[in-house]
C-alpha cells in the first residue's frame, strides 16, 4: 500500500474527505487509551482539513496525523525495540563489549568481532528497507489482534506505515506540507487503521461496493492488494454456505 500523492498545489478535496466510521470508530476504541487517543486526533485532521479559519492546515492535520499513528503503532504487540533502534543498540553493546586486545587472547575478541558482525547486517537489512521500523511495529500489533504470524505478503501489506512516517517526518522537521497531499497521507491513514484493527466481516460492505463495480480501476486494484489478512482463511472457510430460499 502506497500513498498516491496528488500534484504539489492542488486543491483540498474537502467534500470528499472520508469520516472515520463506526465500524472503526468502535475498533479504535477498543484498544484502549492510545486507540481513543488515535480517533480523536484522526478527528481532529479531518476537522483542520475540511474546514478554514488556521494559516496552515496542512501542517497542523499532518501533525495530527503523525501523533494518531504514533498512537496505533503503540498498541500492545508492538516490539519494545524493533528495527534500526534495536539493531544499532545491539551494535554498540557488542562494541563496548569487545575486550582490550592488549589484555586478552587474539581468541576472545574474535567472538565479539562476530556479534558485530551479525547487528551490523540487521542494520544492513534495516538500511535497504526504507520503513522498516515501523512496519515491524505494525507486522507485531497485526500478528496478536490476528492471531497469526505474518507471513511477507501481509507484511508488504504494512509498508504504508513507513511512508506515512516518512511524510509526516518532512512536515514536522519543517517541511512545507501541501493541502492535498495531507488530505491523501489522511486517507491514508484510516486505510491503515482499518487493515490493521477491523476484521474482516468488518469490511463487509466495502467487499459487496467493490463486487458491484463493473470497471475496476488501478486503485481498487490497491486496496485489494493491501487485503492480505490471513484471518480471511478462517473467515471465509468457517463460514458454511448461505441457505437457499
Amino acid at each position: 500500500m502506497s500513498i498516491m500523492m496528488p500534484p504539489a498545489g492542488g486543491e483540498l478535496p474537502a467534500a470528499h474527505l472520508p469520516v472515520v466510521d463506526e465500524v472503526l470508530a468502535a475498533a479504535l476504541r477498543a484498544q484502549g487509551a492510545a486507540g481513543v487517543r488515535a480517533l480523536g486526533l484522526l478527528r481532529d485532521a479531518h476537522r483542520v482539513l475540511a474546514g478554514s479559519g488556521l494559516e496552515r492546515p496542512a501542517e497542523v492535520a499532518e501533525s495530527c496525523l503523525r501523533g494518531a499513528a504514533d498512537a496505533l503503532l503503540s498498541l500492545p504487540g508492538a516490539p519494545d525495540a524493533v528495527g534500526l533502534k534495536s539493531a544499532a543498540k545491539d551494535l554498540l553493546a557488542a562494541v563496548d563489549a569487545l575486550p582490550d586486545p592488549l589484555a586478552t587472547a587474539p581468541a576472545d575478541p574474535a567472538a565479539g568481532l562476530v556479534r558485530v558482525r551479525a547487528t551490523a547486517e540487521v542494520l544492513r537489512g534495516q538500511l535497504a528497507r526504507p520503513g522498516g521500523f515501523h512496519r515491524a511495529r505494525a507486522a507485531g500489533i497485526a500478528g496478536r489482534l490476528m492471531g497469526v504470524k505474518l507471513g511477507g505478503a501481509q507484511e508488504r501489506a504494512l509498508d504504508g506505515w513507513g511512508e506515512v512516517y516518512g511524510r509526516t517526518s518532512g512536515t514536522l522537521h519543517g517541511g512545507e506540507a501541501d493541502p492535498a497531499v495531507a488530505a491523501a497521507v489522511y486517507q491514508e491513514v484510516l486505510s491503515l487503521a482499518r487493515e490493521l484493527l477491523v476484521p474482516l466481516p468488518g469490511r463487509a460492505a466495502r467487499v459487496l461496493e467493490l463486487a458491484a463495480l463493473e470497471a475496476p480501476g488501478a486503485a481498487e486494484a490497491r486496496e485489494l492488494a493491501g487485503w492480505a489478512d490471513p484471518r480471511a482463511t478462517t473467515y471465509f472457510f468457517g463460514s458454511r454456505p448461505a441457505d437457499r430460499p
